[in-house]
């Protein structure tokens, strides 16, 4: 505890004369007695004295015929408002004797008035006052309003369900206190509000501000808001029932028995003057530090013990949060306000950490913007080398502390720096210098509390790089190593590291999955470094490799393909086929080195398969090349048909040589070289099916080579075993019959020989003239058509041209707006509508 107030006996009641009220304001002090007596004194400081000097001004003994219960004053005014024999009645204090001014008639009855005085400075500088009084009236309360020298009411009365025994104003909000229960009444609304209950005894109602008061049960106050809530959880307690309570900032001060007890609003007791055998009953408070306590016979000053010897000793007892309210109503200057709350509020925060109250001081230091590299100072651990770190941050109030660190800079990351005091003026590398110190001493933090954390803080980049490296290492915090070393574009480390963690069984890396990953995310800019590192994964997995290349990832998608597939082909031939499929198929690769390598591929790996007796392989692998051979149409016919021998492959040779429009050829292979004339009708329907060039001839080609099939002796030396061809009339008569409509007529007459009967081609011939007769009726109806259409159209000239035109002067265009003149060109529409032939392509 320390001293708020000293404490001074001031005077002490006439013969004959009982207090029974007391106001003050300023320098004055105004006692009303039981006799109905009004005493006015004037208490100053005794010059070079801490004592006071106190003299009665006046002494009117006819200020009432019966007892002063209540008095009020407001200076400004200069009006004095007094309740005696249940009347309200208001004084002048501009003459002597404070005379009579005016009886509020309809007050009679009162018990109790409060007055709500509000003081506003004008945009001039004048001060202007507006005073509102509510009236106890038994179980109404009267609302009035001071104006022109005299209360108005301002509304009409406000029932209550028992006589007031304390009123309060609060803002808009009335505090009612009964003998069993305190109550809210909003007066603009009328809503009323019940608080809570309280023993039956002298409620108590202390105005706080403007918007929050104190409330007396028993021995307690509970602290309370114009909403109906408490403002804190712990009431103040005190030693005995209150007789009265004031407040003057920061204190409340109530009067008990034969003492008078000082305690702050958080229920800290800060003094507890005695008054032996004084029976106080009553106290006010004429101006800041200032107060009155008085019973029936004496009047007792407190007044404030200087702020600056307060501030100095609740800073002794450390008790900041009181010297920072004794500092915000000094009377020194704002700047020096400034200054010496922000000293106190830095020592408050510096001694809750070392009393390990570490959230409350990191949230102290949030509020002073302390430069965070002062608050990381705190911690000298985090500034040791790292491989010191583990040892020493380990005890649960390590653990607290270091909790509290990283929710403040994690604040301080994202709202403070760039805007703070002391980051004003600092160059853009300062700043970066101390977003490095914050995030580096978090990563710290991290690693000792939360690792989980780690990586999204990497992922920001702005943690000290070489500090940052030696204490993964020391963790062993390989992931995030990784995500270090890719954030700052050490690609070549980052994949060291993976190659080396993939062969440690232990290790979070192991195995290839990670380095594929990491490949697959590095784009075509790092191609090198790609296929350097790719090698060692495709030697240990060509499967899991070919991955790197081919997963559906943008970046992977827009690898130079030619240099990729070269790097397969010398590292991993087994894994090229897929890739060139993958790139087809999946990504729609249309170039013509990609579809060409594929054929290539495909016939290389035949080849082999074959020379090795993998017939199986072979079969597969040759039906894919078979396939891509017929639907893709962007490899090159003329240079892939080079790959391939002449003595094996011919199904295949023979589909390039289709794409060449040599069909003549192609179904050569097929019935000299494979016999197979089933297969050279699916080629040949296959040609006309899909239009290829050459198509209108193709069925002519079979019939050819059925009816004179031509002796080839260069297959003997290539190795083909055939057998003489034979003519084979009859079938070419067949497809003669199935295709008739798809064969030309002097195309079929020209290859079939002179002794086929006419009855054998009959079908034909017949099938032929009737689609030329068709053909021949179908454009004699065109024509006919087409002379009706003529005809129409004359006939719709001609009645147009006899029409007569008549074009005005006040004849507009509408498309343009504008008159038609001698010698403008114009167009008429069937539908009458006349426009400028300028116009026409603007019309709708």
């Amino acid at each position: 505890m320390h001293e708020a107030y000293n404490v001074e006996w001031l005077l002490k009641a006439p013969t004959q004369v009982q207090f029974e009220c007391v106001t003050a304001f300023d320098d004055t002090v105004l006692v009303g007695s039981k006799q109905g007596h009004l005493l006015v004194y004037n208490v100053t400081p005794k010059p070079g004295d801490t004592k006071l000097d106190v003299c009665l001004l006046r002494f009117n003994k006819t200020f009432s015929k019966k007892c002063v219960s209540q008095l009020a004053a407001v200076p400004e005014l200069e009006i004095l408002i007094s309740l005696s024999d249940g009347v309200i009645s208001v004084h002048t204090m501009r003459i002597f004797n404070f005379p009579l001014v005016a009886t509020l008639d309809k007050s009679k009855g009162a018990n109790l008035f409060s007055l709500d005085v509000k003081r506003v400075t004008t945009l001039t500088g004048r001060t202007s006052v507006m005073v509102r009084m509510c009236v106890s009236v038994k179980r109404k309360l009267q609302l009035y309003y001071w104006k022109k020298d005299k209360f108005l009411e301002f509304r009409e009365d406000i029932s209550v369900p028992d006589t007031p025994r304390a009123i309060e104003w609060c803002d808009e909000t009335l505090v009612l206190g009964f003998r069993g229960e305190y109550k809210l009444i909003e007066i603009s609304k009328l809503k009323q509000e019940d608080l809570f209950p309280i023993k039956p005894q002298e409620p108590l109602v202390t105005k706080l501000s403007e918007k929050t008061f104190a409330l007396g049960n028993d021995c307690k106050c509970i602290l309370m808001n114009t909403e109906g809530v408490p403002i804190q959880n712990v009431p103040v307690k005190w030693k005995e029932a209150p007789e009265a309570i004031e407040y003057d900032e920061p204190y409340l001060i109530a009067i008990e028995n034969e003492i008078v007890e000082v305690k702050t609003t958080d229920d800290c007791t800060i003094q507890q003057i005695a008054l032996p055998k004084s029976s106080a009953r009553y106290i006010c408070r004429s101006k800041q530090g200032r107060l009155y306590v008085a019973s029936a016979a004496e009047v007792w000053c407190l007044h404030a013990v200087p702020l600056a010897q307060q501030i100095r000793r609740v800073l002794e007892d450390k008790q900041f949060e009181l010297a920072l309210k004794l500092t915000s109503i000094s009377d020194e200057s704002e700047d020096d306000k400034r200054s010496n709350a922000y000293h106190i509020q830095n020592v408050y925060a510096h001694n809750l950490f070392e009393q390990k109250q570490f959230a409350k001081s990191m949230t102290e230091f949030l509020k002073l913007n302390t430069n965070p590299y002062s608050v990381i100072q705190l911690y000298p651990d985090l500034l040791t080398k790292p491989e010191m770190l583990h040892a020493k941050m380990c005890d649960r109030d390590s653990e607290k502390a270091l909790l509290a660190l990283i929710e403040y800079l994690t604040e301080v990351r994202q709202t403070t720096v760039g805007k703070s005091e002391w980051m004003a003026g600092e160059s853009d590398s300062k700043k970066h210098n101390l977003m490095q110190i914050i995030d580096t001493t978090l990563l710290k933090c991290y690693l000792l509390t939360n690792d989980a954390l780690i990586a999204p803080l990497l992922r920001l980049n702005r943690c000290h790089l070489k500090e940052t490296e030696m204490m993964l290492k020391k963790f062993q915090k390989w992931r995030e190593l990784i995500i270090l070393y890719q954030t700052n574009n050490m690609h070549k480390c980052a994949l060291d590291l993976l190659k080396e963690q993939s062969q440690v069984p232990e290790s979070p890396l192991f195995g290839t999955f990670h380095t594929i990953m990491y490949l697959q995310q590095l784009g075509s800019s790092h191609i090198d470094l790609i296929l350097e590192h790719a090698t060692w994964v495709l030697d240990q997995n060509p499967e899991e490799g070919l991955r790197i290349f081919t997963e559906d990832l943008q970046e992977v998608e827009h690898l130079p393909r030619p240099k990729v597939l070269d790097f397969l082909l010398k590292v991993s031939p087994v894994v090229a086929i897929p890739y060139l499929e993958h790139v087809i198929n999946v990504w729609e690769d249309k170039s013509e080195t990609i579809h060409n390598a594929l054929v290539q591929r495909y016939r290389e790996d035949i080849v082999k398969f074959f020379a090795e007796e993998k017939h199986a392989e072979a079969e597969a692998l040759r039906t894919k090349l078979l396939a891509f051979l017929e639907t893709s149409n962007h490899y090159n016919p003329h240079m892939v048909i080079t790959y391939f021998p002449m003595n094996s492959l011919l199904e295949e040779r023979a589909i390039m040589l289709g794409r060449l429009a040599l069909h003549e050829n192609a179904i050569s292979i097929y019935m000299r070289m494979l016999n197979d004339v089933g297969k050279a009708m699916e080629y040949c329907e296959n040609v006309y099916q899909k239009k290829q060039e050459g198509y209108k001839t193709i069925y002519v080609h079979l019939m050819r080579m059925l009816i004179d099939p031509p002796n080839e002796p260069h297959q003997e030396r290539l190795g083909l075993n055939t057998t003489p061809a034979k003519p084979d009339v009859e079938k070419a008569l067949l497809i003669l019959d199935q295709h008739s409509n798809e064969i030309p007529v002097t195309g079929a007459l020209s290859v079939l020989p002179d002794t086929v009967p006419l009855k054998r081609v009959e079908k034909f011939l017949h099938n032929s003239l009737q689609q030329m007769l068709s053909e021949r009726r179908k454009s004699q109806m065109l024509k006919g058509l087409l002379y009706a259409e003529h005809l129409q159209v004359q006939q719709k000239r001609i009645a147009l041209q006899s029409q007569s035109l008549l074009l005005s002067e006040t004849k507009l265009c509408p498309v343009c707006k504008k008159r038609f003149s001698n010698q403008s060109a114009f167009a008429k529409y069937p539908n009458g509508d006349i426009v400028h032939y300028s116009c026409q392509d603007k019309r709708k």
